[in-house]
């Protein structure tokens, strides 16, 4: 269960990352252009939060039945001295809730601003700093694996 788990995982890590890119790059575009806060915008930031949710639950389970993080627990020492480990283990579930937190706060700060140019503002930054943990965390050396 474990291995198909970190495989759904593995691909929809890719969803999200194409939802993040889609969510700021309209952000940056209607902030720059001036444009009126569209029902495509508020579209992609919904997917973008969906895809967040749909993939956090899937690592919360995943981190449930690993063996990577059962065998951690058993010796969380020797774990956080292994860099690997230590990032399965701890950062990448860091960086992946900071990054939930903030997709659900820019969400909510964007559907409460009332002027077009301060939903701009307000997706762009938390969503392209939520993209940037997104980033930071990923296990990047495990691209051969999964």
């Amino acid at each position: 269960m474990a291995s198909i788990l970190l495989i759904v995982h593995s691909y929809v890590r890719w969803l999200v990352v194409l939802a993040a890119l889609v969510a700021v790059a309209r952000a940056v575009a209607g902030l720059t252009s001036g444009r009126a806060y569209s029902p495509a915008d508020k579209t992609s930031a919904l997917v973008f939060t969906i895809a967040m949710d749909t993939q956090f639950l899937l690592g919360v389970v995943l981190y449930g039945v690993s063996p990577v993080t059962r065998g951690a627990m058993q010796d969380m020492a020797t774990a956080m001295a292994d860099a690997h480990a230590r990032f399965i283990v701890a950062e990448h579930p860091v960086f992946m809730l900071l990054a939930l937190v903030l997709v659900h706060v820019g969400s909510v700060l964007t559907k409460r601003a009332e002027l077009d140019r301060a939903k701009f503002v307000r997706s762009a930054v938390t969503f392209a700093a939520a993209t940037g943990l997104i980033l930071a965390g990923i296990p990047w050396w495990r691209m051969a694996v999964s």
